[in-house]
């Protein structure tokens, strides 16, 4: 028996209040997780010698696990129940929990445990992502898409706000181990909340059963289809390239460095910057939630990137003071939850549900393939080249001085102007191009390509065969 069919006492909540149910869970474990997130490197920092390294080698391992999987992650997203999927991460969150706790109540704690669990998290995420996305098509009807994916988008920031604070006090206070325990009584909820909600069964399409293949060909199959499509595909260029720039101009090493070198040594702005980012966003993703649909999800996408590119990441360069920092960084955030729902609306609307899960993952991987690389870009590119060349008597102070300014810091924002500048001609880009500007009213729905019965439980009479059809609630 599925788990969508577990019998409980009372009546499965479903739609918007299942999705709230399950959001409440996962704002739970999301905020542990954030405090796990900035504790874990300061019990990095104090118990090794070359803290820096480590602390490197612990991130990469989560980002690169979740990359490696995550193609693979779509095919059982697919093939499997979405509850099932949605499970992973928070299951595997909790073993990495358990093993960090007993090594650490054991005294036996190292270095190579935090790698490990990190590539748990990093493997249950790249299920998770996909699985969320594809699931909310079969809870809600297309009316809705927008408001649940707003509720979703508030995990990606208000987790982020109450993390920081609370890590510091609870490491101080309770230690590692206590924060392990925390993260063990999150999960709990978050799967607890995921078990009684019923997530309905995924509908079959023809297209789903065109791509039954191999599995190793299956993994490749949302690449097929975002190439197969040329309106899609311009959309997942602009995410590739955006991401590039904006995780450049983003990325610690830029951000932080920049302010470090234009104050002085205190790089404490960027991170009040930071938070107030964060709490835009924050505001925004409650905003999402009160809306019934975004009519044009593809030109909210490329105004949105227009927008933060050209009014967010070039202001964030320019400045010099904390003010424009905090202005810069708010005006990007606000933009951040419109592109990300307005994408998922999109797609969700556009993409055969049995399908969903290869798709999301694969753009989700396009998108954000280049994100490794983009602080090894930004140390080079800022330090071996911008530094120098803005510097008093450099190369480009007669193009850039007069926007910029001079001196230490000048080189890293001058690279983030620019990196502001190619974002904007990004999202223009896919502007003047109909095939990608007019993708939401050229490529059809999900909804009116053919469908095709979902196959009968061999244990269920064939005159109950209409109970086995999926249900939406509308």
């Amino acid at each position: 028996m599925s788990l969508s069919n577990w019998a409980l006492p009372f009546q499965r909540p479903r739609g918007l209040r299942g999705i709230f149910i399950i959001w409440f869970g996962q704002m739970v474990s999301g905020t542990a997780s954030a405090i796990a997130f900035f504790a874990l490197p300061a019990w990095i920092l104090s118990n090794t010698e070359s803290s820096g390294n480590a602390l490197g080698s612990w991130e990469s391992l989560y980002f690169a696990s979740y990359l490696v999987v995550i193609l693979f992650a779509g095919v059982f997203v697919d093939r499997y129940p979405r509850k099932a999927m949605m499970l992973v991460y928070d299951v595997l969150s909790l073993i990495a929990a358990v093993l960090l706790l007993v090594f650490e109540r054991a005294g036996t704690l190292s270095i190579w445990h935090l790698y490990l669990a990190g590539i748990l998290q990093g493997v249950g995420y790249a299920f998770q992502s996909p699985s969320y996305s594809a699931a909310i098509t079969t809870m809600v009807s297309k009316k809705y898409f927008v408001r649940a994916n707003g509720f979703l988008a508030l995990l990606d920031s208000a987790p982020g706000i109450i993390g920081p604070l609370l890590a510091v006090f609870l490491f101080r206070s309770i230690g590692l181990a206590g924060i392990l325990i925390v993260n063990l009584l999150s999960y709990a909820v978050s799967i607890t909340a995921l078990l009684i909600v019923d997530v309905p069964l995924t509908p079959h399409t023809e297209e789903g059963e065109r791509a039954q293949h191999g599995f190793l060909k299956e993994a490749m199959y949302g690449i097929r289809y975002i190439l197969q499509r040329p309106g899609l595909l311009g959309i997942t260029l602009i995410f590739f390239f955006g991401n590039f720039f904006s995780g450049v101009a983003l990325s610690v090493t830029s951000l932080f460095t920049m302010v470090s070198l234009r104050t002085g040594g205190d790089p404490s702005s960027a991170g009040t910057a930071q938070s107030a980012a964060a709490f835009a966003a924050l505001a925004v993703g409650i905003a999402l939630t009160t809306l019934g649909g975004i009519r044009r999800p593809v030109r909210a996408i490329i105004l949105g990137w227009v927008l933060s590119s050209l009014f967010g990441l070039s202001l964030l360069g320019i400045g010099k003071i904390l003010i424009f920092w905090v202005i810069a960084a708010i005006v990007d955030a606000i933009f951040e939850p419109v592109v990300n729902v307005s994408l998922d609306s999109f797609l969700q609307t556009k993409v055969p549900p049995d399908v969903q899960g290869r798709v999301f993952a694969a753009s989700e991987f396009l998108a954000q393939a280049m994100i490794p690389l983009t602080p090894l870009v930004a140390g080079f590119l800022g330090e071996g080249i911008f530094e120098p060349a803005m510097a008093d008597g450099g190369q480009l102070v007669r193009y850039f001085g007069w926007i910029v300014g001079t001196g230490p810091g000048s080189g890293f924002g001058l690279m983030i102007f620019l990196c502001g500048m190619a974002g904007t001609l990004v999202g223009l880009s896919g502007y003047l191009v109909r095939a990608i500007r007019d993708v939401d009213v050229t490529l059809p729905d999900f909804d009116t390509l053919p469908k095709i019965p979902n196959p009968v439980q061999p244990d269920v009479p064939a005159k109950k065969k209409r109970a086995t059809k999926p249900r939406s609630k509308k």
